[in-house]
């Protein structure tokens, strides 16, 4: 094992502690992790199948089934479970990656795509996933990974295993495995007949069987959440459908054109250095590489330019629509995996020293994502908050009326004393610390009412109103917020105000 690779497990854990703190800082308070939680164990309580308190019967609207397999590490540790489970895949396929190029390509490009993509800063945005903390689609990425480093291999199991990873993780995984497949094919055509246009390879057998293969995964995927909804109207259709509304209207192709744009700034890096490798090895006639590329990269983006339609008009659409985390990750992980393609595929052509222009490169590549990130995604932390983070503190955006400390030791022994996997109603702030707990959001799907409730005095969010109000409760004032307890669990509420 190399050197690099064990400072690769250590990057892994300091990123694992970089989480930890994140999350007990208030970093993660948007509701999406907690509906991964609720659903990947909810069926080891007896509860629905991947059933949620935030939108009800989640497996109807994805193909989110991955997220079942780290269901009895949460159940147990909650939260954290997701950040050990993410910072143990990126570990593992960066590890494997990192061991794989050391024995086929130069050390000056194994640590270009180690440090100015997949350790820089819109690798790290990405997987620190701000404000919400963990999706089931960050997993793309290592996933993509193991599959291309298992395209280029000789075993099929790999393949297998990794390809079905990849289409596990949500219905538009087949798509992503697809297009790899695609690349892996593409890529070794050029490599074989680099004077030969693409249209040969567009003819052939194994271009149609890759393409038709996935093609019929896709839509068995598709049909399966049509036949789970009784195949009543799929978001797919209500997508295409506020496509067809706005597709006529400046604002909305304003607002897609400049999201677009930020795409492709966020990706900067990978044609960047895709470029800087073919310019210095000498390797010509690249077009048909670029081609590659270039129509991964739009069949995904028109993917994420749909499933963002869905959301329009809505206040935050920016942030929810193709440069959002779970989204722009397939085209960062198609990215990742063109670039392990491409190394792989081209080794013997790559030149094995290279002196010190590859870290210079690396170094400019590395910098210029955070300006880039700022300038794309106001979610992405000010300087103040990293530090105040790093000092375990609250970010700048959190209001100080409600995290008064002793509110906040009421309210940590709360959590630690009501039972595990009980209902709680609380305030966005005060999530994290229910994150053991089925937490309930003012949407109505809760499955039953509230154990117990904590709402801020002023109730900005209009809580006291919610359905999963407790139905009957015994009311403790604290400074900032009221606790409203099920009669059952008063004990144990006053219990932590002595």
């Amino acid at each position: 094992m190399h050197r690099s690779t064990t400072l690769i497990g250590a990057v892994a854990l300091v990123f694992l502690l970089f989480k930890v703190l994140r999350f007990t800082t208030l970093g993660y308070t948007f509701n999406d992790m907690y509906a991964f939680l609720q659903m990947s164990y909810s069926w080891l309580d007896g509860r629905p199948f991947m059933y949620d308190n935030i939108w009800g019967f989640h497996h109807r609207i994805h193909n989110y089934y991955t997220v079942l397999l780290w269901g009895p590490l949460c159940y147990v540790a909650g939260a954290y479970g997701f950040f050990l489970v993410q910072a143990l895949l990126l570990g593992l396929s960066y590890a494997v990656l990192n061991e794989r190029l050391a024995r086929e390509v130069p050390p000056w490009v194994r640590y270009g795509l180690l440090v100015a993509v997949l350790l820089g800063p819109v690798s790290f945005w990405l997987n620190d996933h701000p404000n919400i903390g963990w999706h089931t689609e960050l997993t793309y990425l290592p996933a993509a990974i193991l599959f291309a480093l298992a395209l280029t291999g000789t075993r099929l199991w790999p393949k297998l295993l990794s390809g079905l990873a990849v289409v596990l993780v949500k219905e538009d995984g087949a798509v992503l495995a697809a297009l790899i497949h695609l690349a892996y094919s593409g890529i070794q055509f050029v490599r074989r007949q680099p004077a030969r246009s693409l249209l040969w390879w567009l003819g052939s057998r194994s271009f149609w069987l890759i393409a038709v293969g996935w093609s019929l995964v896709f839509l068995a995927g598709m049909w399966w959440i049509s036949f789970k909804n009784n195949f009543a109207e799929p978001r797919l259709r209500m997508a295409l459908q506020l496509v067809a509304d706005h597709i006529a209207t400046w604002n909305f192709w304003k607002q897609m054109l400049t999201l677009m744009a930020q795409t492709a700034l966020l990706l900067v890096p990978v044609p960047a250095l895709l470029l800087y490798w073919q310019w210095v090895n000498r390797i010509r006639k690249q077009g048909n590489v670029w081609l590659l590329y270039g129509a991964g990269i739009a069949v995904l983006t028109a993917l994420n330019f749909v499933q963002s339609a869905h959301y329009y008009g809505q206040p935050l659409f920016h942030l929810v629509a193709l440069t959002w985390p779970p989204r722009f990750v397939l085209l960062w992980a198609f990215s990742v995996a063109f670039l392990i393609l491409f190394a792989t595929g081209f080794a013997p052509l790559l030149k094995p020293d290279q002196g010190k222009s590859p870290w210079l490169v690396m170094a400019v590549l590395f910098l210029i994502q955070i300006p880039i990130l700022y300038g794309t995604r106001p979610d992405f932390p000010t300087l103040k908050d990293w530090a105040a983070t790093l000092r375990g503190r609250f970010g700048t955006d959190k209001n100080s009326i409600w995290l008064h400390p002793d509110d906040l030791a009421v309210v940590q022994c709360l959590a630690g004393q009501l039972p595990a996997h009980s209902s709680v109603l609380a305030f966005d702030y005060l999530v994290p610390y229910f994150h053991r707990h089925y937490g309930i959001w003012p949407t109505g799907n809760e499955l039953k009412p509230a154990d117990m409730a904590i709402i801020p005095n002023a109730d900005p969010q209009g809580l006291r109103t919610a359905p999963g109000f407790p139905k009957t409760y015994r009311q403790i004032p604290l400074k900032a917020y009221t606790v409203y307890v099920a009669p059952a669990y008063e004990a144990i509420a006053r219990s932590c105000l002595r």
